[in-house]
């Protein structure tokens, strides 16, 4: 009994360390990409505010506003640098239309799960605006650029 334990014990150690190595990762990885968004999209009299930013192996999902405008960008990793493959609204939260863009569906699943699970401790005002990117309601959305040419290098 108390080797029964001792080995569940040891599991839970050795569970508890890889999840903190992925959640160190995933912070390095939104850090890097909160740095690109800024660097694409900061102006001085408007800084952009990204979070939540949900990491599922080389794609990500990132919750941005800036002033009176929010959205969401859709990442990829190629070889280490983080790219905006493009912005939305609240379509980033459909699972078919993230397979669509090249994304794995188990990827994609997990992708819209976390990011849903990151939502939950916002205000509902401030979720809502994540997703009026490009839509009727945000009418400066055209200020935002084509994204395929942006990448941050580590």
């Amino acid at each position: 009994m108390k080797r029964m334990k001792l080995h569940c014990l040891m599991a839970a150690l050795l569970m508890g360390g890889s999840l903190a190595a992925a959640s160190a990762q995933d912070a390095e990885h939104a850090a890097r990409i909160k740095s690109l968004i800024g660097k694409t999209y900061d102006r001085p009299d408007h800084k952009v505010e990204t979070a939540p930013v949900v990491v599922v192996g080389e794609h990500a999902l990132a919750d941005w506003v800036q002033g009176e405008k929010g959205g969401r960008a859709l990442l990829r990793r190629n070889q280490g640098d983080w790219t905006i493959v493009a912005c939305g609204g609240d379509g980033f939260k459909d699972v078919k239309l993230l397979q669509d863009a090249g994304i794995p569906a188990d990827a994609a699943k997990r992708l819209v799960a976390r990011l849903n699970e990151a939502e939950q401790s916002l205000s509902p005002a401030r979720v809502k605006r994540f997703g009026l990117y490009g839509t009727a309601n945000d009418p400066r959305a055209a200020e935002h650029h084509d994204h395929s040419h942006h990448s941050m290098q580590h």
